[in-house]
């Protein structure tokens, strides 16, 4: 098993989502901006629709 896929298994984690999922409907958001630091050191955005 891989980690991302040790991640995506954890358990309680499905609950987490659908509550996030809910939030999101519930206060309009249209668009998630995501920023993060690369390998490399470069801070990096990436930005899509909820």
């Amino acid at each position: 098993m891989t980690d991302l896929e040790a991640h995506v298994a954890q358990p309680g984690r499905d609950d987490l989502v659908k509550q996030v999922s809910e939030k999101i409907k519930e206060t309009g958001v249209d668009y998630i901006y995501y920023q993060f630091v690369s390998v490399t050191g470069r801070i990096v955005g990436k930005g899509i629709p909820s």
